[in-house]
Parts: C-alpha cells; structure tokens; sequence
C-alpha cells in the first residue's frame, strides 16, 4: 500500500510540475491527469494545470470514441 501511495504522490508531482507537462503527455497517460487535476483543484496552481485538466478531456474522448466504435 505504500508502494502505491508514494507512486500516486510521484505522479502527481510530476503531473503539476513546473514545467507544465503537454496536453498529450495527459492524454496518453490518464492517472497522471487525473492525480495532476485532484492537486490542482485542491489548490495547487501551476502552467500544467490547465494542460492535466485538457489532456483528461482529450483522454475521456478517446475513451468514448473507442466505445462507440466498438458498438458499432
């Protein structure tokens, strides 16, 4: 368990790191944005916000495109 907790502290770090991260480093890696989005809306303000939070919705699309396309 602890393993676990310091590589989600880890990937949060290097999510909301000052040197931002790109939209598609996000994108292609979903738990880093989605742990780099929990620190910042919990306050921690950096340039990779606003890339953690576009590189989630841009990962959450391609989640529902390869659903549909799988549907049909």
């Amino acid at each position: 368990m602890r393993v676990v907790l310091t590589l989600l502290a880890a990937l949060a770090l290097v999510g909301c790191s000052d040197d931002g991260g790109s939209v598609e480093t996000f994108a292609t890696d979903r738990s880093a944005a989605e742990a780099a989005v929990a620190d910042c809306d919990a306050g921690r303000r950096t340039p990779g916000c606003d890339a953690a939070r576009e590189g989630l919705a841009e990962a959450k699309r391609r989640d529902r495109e390869a659903l549909y396309r799988q549907a049909h």
